[in-house]
């Protein structure tokens, strides 16, 4: 092999490395992603529940009751 089909072998497995590494990263913030999910549907809930309270106590008021 002379030295163009080395450097030529050299970069494609530096692209492999690169494209496992983007794989990782991409796994990992999935893996992330799915960690969050069930406090994120939490906080909406809670966040749901307190904007019918408030519209609720706001009608009471505007009603008077």
């Amino acid at each position: 092999m002379d030295a163009v089909s080395d450097d030529i072998e050299k970069l494609k497995l530096r692209q492999i490395i690169a494209d496992i590494d983007q794989k990782q990263a991409a796994a990992e913030r999935k893996r992330q992603e799915v960690r969050l999910a069930p406090w994120q549907i939490g906080i909406t809930l809670m966040g749901g529940a307190a904007a019918f309270f408030a519209a609720g106590a706001a009608f009471v008021k505007l009603v008077g009751g």
